[in-house]
C-alpha cells in the first residue's frame, strides 16, 4: 500500500437485534440512522464471510459532525457464550463527548451500563474519560478533550455526544501490532510507552498500579488507533466459520481519499483484527 490509512469512517459490531441496539444509539446518544437492510451477498463475499449475507443491519451516526464522519454498523449475529470482554482484536471504540460525568447521569436508566466512572486520565489531567457497556455488549469509551489546547491533531467534541474517534486495538505483541500498521499499511506510528489503563488492570486482575504498553497509529487528523499490549491471560477471540468476528468485528478506513467505496477488501493485522479498506481497482 503506497498511501497510508487517511481516516477512521466506521466500526462493525455484531448485535442480537441490530434495530434495539441502533434505537438506543438513537435515543441516548442523539443519533441518527443512516442506512438499514439486510447484508447483500456481493457485500459478504468481499468481506469473505459468505454466512453473513441476508443478516439484517442498521447503520447509525452522530448527526452535523465537525469531523469527517464515522458509522456505527449493527449487523444481526448470535452471541457467542463466554466472550471475554477484551481479547486479541478490537477491543473498544473510542467516542467524543463534551461532558462524560453528566453523560454517566444519563445513562443510570439506559442500556449503556458505566462500568468506570468518569474521572481525569493519569497522564493528562485534562481529559475526562469514562468505560461503558453498551446495548450490544460492545465496550465504549466516552471521552472529552480540552478547548485549549490540541492533542495529536484530535478535537474536542461539537456536541453532547460526537462521532467515534479513536479504535482500541490489543493484543499479545504490541511491536508486531505496530509493525503491522508501519510496514504494511504505510501509516506512521507513535513508540510504546507504559500507561496505567484501568479497564486493563480490572479486568486481568493486575493491580491498580500496573501499567501496559500503549503505542499510536497515527492517522493524519481527527482519528487514531490505540493499540495496547496484553498480558498473556489474554487470548483470541473465537469466531464461527463463515461468519465476521464478534463483538466489534471490524474497523473501516478510507485510504488515499476514497471513502463509502461500492468494492471493499478485509485486511487482517497482527493481533486478528479485521480492516475494511477500499479495494484496488
Amino acid at each position: 500500500m503506497k498511501q497510508g490509512l487517511q481516516q477512521l469512517t466506521g466500526f462493525t459490531i455484531m448485535a442480537t437485534d441490530p434495530a434495539i441496539a441502533a434505537a438506543q444509539y438513537v435515543t441516548h446518544l442523539g443519533y441518527v440512522v443512516r442506512d438499514q437492510g439486510r447484508i447483500a451477498l456481493s457485500k459478504a463475499e468481499q468481506w469473505r464471510a459468505p454466512k453473513m449475507a441476508g443478516r439484517r443491519y442498521a447503520e447509525v451516526q452522530a448527526p452535523a459532525s465537525a469531523g469527517p464522519g464515522c458509522f456505527v454498523r449493527f449487523i444481526e449475529q448470535t452471541p457467542l457464550l463466554g466472550l471475554p470482554l477484551l481479547g486479541h482484536g478490537w477491543n473498544a471504540m473510542e467516542v467524543l463527548c463534551q461532558n462524560p460525568y453528566v453523560l454517566a447521569k444519563d445513562f443510570a436508566s439506559s442500556p449503556f451500563k458505566v462500568v468506570i466512572p468518569p474521572r481525569p486520565l493519569p497522564f493528562d489531567p485534562d481529559l475526562h474519560a469514562m468505560q461503558v457497556i453498551g446495548p450490544a455488549g460492545e465496550l465504549l469509551y466516552f471521552t472529552s478533550l480540552p478547548t485549549h489546547k490540541t492533542l495529536l491533531d484530535l478535537r474536542p467534541a461539537a456536541q453532547r455526544v460526537d462521532e467515534p474517534f479513536i479504535a482500541i486495538l490489543g493484543g499479545p505483541d504490541i511491536d508486531a501490532m505496530l509493525d503491522f500498521y508501519r510496514t504494511q499499511l504505510a501509516t506512521p506510528t507513535l513508540p510504546p510507552a507504559p500507561v496505567n489503563v484501568r479497564i486493563i488492570n480490572d479486568e486481568f486482575a493486575l493491580g491498580d498500579e500496573a501499567r501496559v504498553p500503549l503505542g499510536i497509529v497515527k492517522l493524519p487528523r481527527f482519528h487514531l488507533i490505540e493499540v495496547d499490549e496484553h498480558p498473556s491471560a489474554s487470548q483470541p477471540r473465537p469466531q464461527r466459520e463463515g461468519e465476521l468476528p464478534p463483538g466489534i468485528a471490524m474497523v473501516s478506513f478510507d485510504v488515499g481519499g476514497i471513502r463509502s467505496p461500492d468494492r471493499v477488501q478485509v485486511v487482517r493485522g497482527a493481533a486478528g483484527e479485521w480492516l475494511e479498506l477500499p479495494a484496488p481497482n
